[in-house]
């Protein structure tokens, strides 16, 4: 959703769009969505190196090659999928779903525990609102970096809530977990998956 443009900011604001895959034009754009509807890409995610703006990307100023690379992504990616995908037609719900968490869970060698809405699995649930309309803002966010690569745009659906391994952790829209709720799980080899 973001492109070239993003880097000609005003006021090194552009530091904060530093990031890989490095911003290409808007035409790139269409043909990325193109190829998620081809089925030629099979996974959508975020680098989400998020690095402050006011003290680390400055790092880069009057050198960009200081700039650190990276930014924020990672909490705002379900609802851009929804938003700029599902909402324009882009993408459908189901092919949202599996971008988002069946195939990249069986690339990582984590299906069915992961994924998957199995007797067996993890019972990792999002309950998402697609109903919900705002903006998408850095006072919004988690992530604990002083921007939001989206500022400012539409947001169309939010997550509502979010069960993982059966335990709340997300209720009406805000993070209720605990900092270490999350486990570490060691995947399998793709090839290895359905043997």
């Amino acid at each position: 959703m973001l492109d070239e443009s993003n880097l000609a900011k005003p006021d090194f604001e552009g530091a904060k769009y530093v990031c890989s895959p490095a911003l290409r034009t808007p035409e790139h754009l269409e043909y990325l969505w193109h190829g998620l509807n081809l089925g030629w890409l099979n996974a959508v995610s975020s680098d989400h190196c998020g690095f402050d703006w006011k003290e680390q990307k400055h790092m880069g100023y009057g050198d960009f090659r200081n700039i650190p690379n990276g930014a924020p992504g990672l909490q705002n990616r379900l609802s851009v999928l929804w938003t700029y995908g599902v909402e324009k037609g882009k993408i459908s719900r189901q092919q949202l779903v599996d971008l988002y968490a069946t195939t990249p869970a069986k690339v990582n060698g984590l299906f069915p525990q992961k994924g998957s809405l199995c007797v067996g699995a993890d019972a990792d649930v999002v309950i998402f609102d697609p109903d919900y309309k705002g903006i998408f803002t850095v006072n919004d966010m988690l992530h604990e970096v002083d921007y939001c690569s989206y500022e400012g745009m539409e947001q169309i659906g939010r997550v509502d809530t979010v069960f993982l391994r059966g335990k709340k952790v997300v209720g009406n829209g805000e993070y209720i977990g605990r900092n270490g709720d999350g486990e570490w799980l060691k995947g399998r080899p793709f090839g290895l998956l359905y043997q």
